[in-house]
């Protein structure tokens, strides 16, 4: 499981006019102090932000290179300058690190921040955050083990004093490797302008586009998911066995002969045994938590298919067990009402070609590998199985509702869509391409003949499937990653938010320990700061070699279920909004006539005082969802408030509050 940013155009330098000139504020070595184990801040190599005349667009700022001593805080843990940056040197963080770098931007303008973020493979995610704009903070994480660029809209309003702190975070690193983050740069993109409503603000609209000849599916299409809302991830393969992740082979250089053995019982204690494996159990376990959807990890990077194919070459489960576990996990969630969704990654680690497309440059690799000339075919036999398999996916279990594209680059490096190339993830094949798909493998475009590229054959066979954007194509909808905490506004078209509750995707031996186990109280503020942003949840599972849940898991799940239960109403079916969200205080689900309030930790009053909705519009009555207790409502001109608010003795609690008529009629 990685995450994937698609970069835009990446500039290191930038004009400078008189216009502007903003640094590291000086109260820096003043608040330095508050942090437990802080580095040495040098204003000497503060950030320069150069305005010009033309402030939309342009490119007026130098960026954090790291390349010399720049100022920042290690606010926790273990946090360095390394020379193994993106470009030169990076500021690194070990396990549990957290870094700060303190900024300044003039207030009442938008800016556009851009980083390199880089984890090794296996770990959790290096979260990306700022910190001090209230209401207007936001955030974004990697989880890939290449470097990926990230980005980040700033809005400094007015009246604030345009401080803030930039904070990196790393829970868990693997193989004692650091995270990284380097060549960060802001940009400022335009005015800031708060937008003023007589009462319900205009919904959102979702923006459809065309790229590599696939057009994004319309919004009836992919409603869906913002109607579940809820849903459950599973990784499990041949890496459950030995319970160190999903990135074991990769990370231990295990060679495809040696990895194999884990698929039969010579393995010994690592044998992926699946004895005890029913997809009706792990489907029960989905309802129980409240989800609507199911994710199954068909296949991950170490190559193990999860279901049966015809492809010369394949390694499946139909030949070590018997068994098609994708079937058996579909006819489970159709049994059960649940849309079925699956993970399919591109890359596989058992061909030596993908660390050496072309043949004449090996990437750096566990597995010993070099160049070879004859890797360029091997490359090009990898392609062959996925579009083999992928066809088969398509075609071999009825409809098919999500499809999670994983693994788009390419010899641990680059971006999914610096590999679109090679994959071909568009609509078309290249009759030119390098790398061509043996044509009885093929599939054709019954209108015009041509050969179909991935997304063409996702299409032609699921046409209502809804995909990320992992593949190198844009996606119809997109992923946010990781436990970092989310952030920001309501987003714009559906982003789906997901999460594992311990540390990695696939079985460890964490997954065991209550200590690692993600608190309750975590996961439903994370899924309400989704819910408010009209977001869906996605959480993950990791079963071990057996098939089982872990135990830890399936408690914690249960209790998140419980929660869900009693709010139900404010989750299901419903949208962000119609307000924004303020960052740690409160935030808002709506549908037909209902408008339902999540209080968060940082809310404390016994009064409630809504924003200001339309002409004639009155609040009926308002109850708290999780006590079932009547709120008393004040419908006055000035405003509709709530009183009576018992919100200490819940966590989390939400309110729902009835209009007179629909919120958009």
């Amino acid at each position: 499981m990685t995450t994937m940013i698609s970069p835009d155009s990446h500039s290191r330098t930038g004009s400078c006019t008189n216009h502007g000139l903003y640094h590291i504020f000086s109260s820096f070595f003043r608040t330095a102090g508050k942090f437990r184990n802080y580095q040495t801040a040098f204003l000497s190599a503060a950030i320069l932000f150069c305005s010009s005349a033309d402030i939309y667009g342009q490119k007026n700022t130098n960026s954090i290179s790291f390349d010399k001593k720049e100022a920042y805080l290690t606010s926790k843990g273990n946090c360095f300058i390394s020379q193994s940056g993106y470009k030169g040197h990076a500021l690194g963080l070990h396990s549990e690190s957290e870094a700060r770098i303190p900024l300044k931007l003039e207030p009442g303008f938008t800016y556009r921040l851009t980083a390199w973020l880089k984890t090794s493979s296996g770990a959790d995610h290096i979260a990306l955050a700022t910190e001090g704009l209230g209401q207007y903070d936001t955030g974004t994480s990697s989880a890939l083990a290449t470097w990926s660029e990230v980005s980040l809209t700033l809005q400094i309003p007015p009246e604030s004093q345009g401080s803030f702190q930039l904070a990196a975070t790393v829970n868990r690193t693997a193989n004692g490797q650091p995270a990284f983050i380097d060549e960060i740069t802001i940009q400022r993109t335009g005015t800031f302008a708060t937008q003023h409503y007589a009462g319900i603000p205009p919904r959102k609209q979702r923006q459809i586009k065309t790229e590599l000849g696939i057009t994004m599916q319309p919004d009836k299409t992919i409603e869906w998911m913002l109607d579940c809302r809820l849903g459950m991830f599973i990784h499990w393969g041949l890496y459950s066995g030995p319970g160190r992740g999903e990135w074991y082979m990769e990370n231990q250089g295990i060679s495809p002969e040696k990895y194999r053995e884990l698929a039969y019982p010579q393995s010994g204690d690592l044998y992926f045994t699946a004895k005890d494996f029913d997809a009706e159990k792990w489907v029960n376990l989905a309802q129980k938590a409240g989800m609507k959807y199911m994710n199954m990890v068909t296949q991950h990077h170490d190559g193990y298919a999860l279901f049966e194919s015809k492809y010369m070459n394949a390694f499946t489960s139909k030949q070590t067990h018997n068994r098609d576990f994708v079937k058996e996990y579909v006819n489970a969630c159709r049994k059960a009402g649940l849309k079925v969704g699956l993970y399919k990654t591109l890359i596989n680690w058992r061909f030596p070609g993908y660390y050496d497309v072309t043949g004449t440059d090996c990437k750096p690799n566990r597995f010993g590998y070099t160049t070879k000339p004859e890797h360029k075919e091997n490359a090009r036999l990898m392609k062959e199985e996925l579009y083999c398999q992928v066809k088969e996916l398509m075609t071999n279990y009825g409809q098919i509702d999500q499809l999670f594209w994983d693994g788009g680059w390419l010899g641990q490096q680059g971006t999914d869509a610096d590999a679109a190339y090679f994959w071909e993830s568009g609509k078309y094949l290249s009759d030119d391409n390098e790398w061509p798909v043996n044509p009885y493998f093929r599939d054709k475009d019954e209108q015009t003949g041509q050969p179909l590229g991935l997304m063409g054959i996702v299409r032609k066979y699921q046409p209502n499937i809804v995909v990320n954007p992992r593949s190198g194509w844009c996606g119809d909808y997109t992923c946010e990653e990781g436990t970092a905490p989310v952030k920001g506004k309501i987003r714009e078209g559906v982003v789906e938010k997901c999460i594992s509750l311990s540390s990695g995707w696939g079985y460890n031996k964490a997954m065991e320990n209550p200590q690692y186990i993600m608190p309750l109280k975590q996961i439903k503020r994370l899924c309400a700061d989704c819910m408010v942003r009209n977001m869906c949840f996605l959480v993950n599972i990791g079963p071990d070699r057996h098939g089982n849940v872990p135990p830890l898991i399936e408690q914690r799940l249960l209790e998140f279920g419980e929660w869900v239960k009693k709010i139900s109403e404010a989750i299901y079916g419903t949208r962000g909004g119609p307000w924004e969200p303020v960052e740690g205080q409160y935030g808002f689900t709506f549908k037909n006539n209902m408008i339902y309030v999540y209080f968060l930790d940082g809310f404390k009053s016994d009064t409630f005082r809504l924003p200001p909705v339309d002409k004639g519009m009155k609040a009926i009555k308002a109850y708290d969802l999780c006590s079932g207790s009547k709120i008393r409502i004040d419908n006055r001109k000035n405003g509709i408030t709530l009183k009576g608010l018992h919100l200490s003795d819940q966590e989390l609690p939400v309110i729902a509050i009835e209009f007179n008529r629909p919120i958009y009629p």
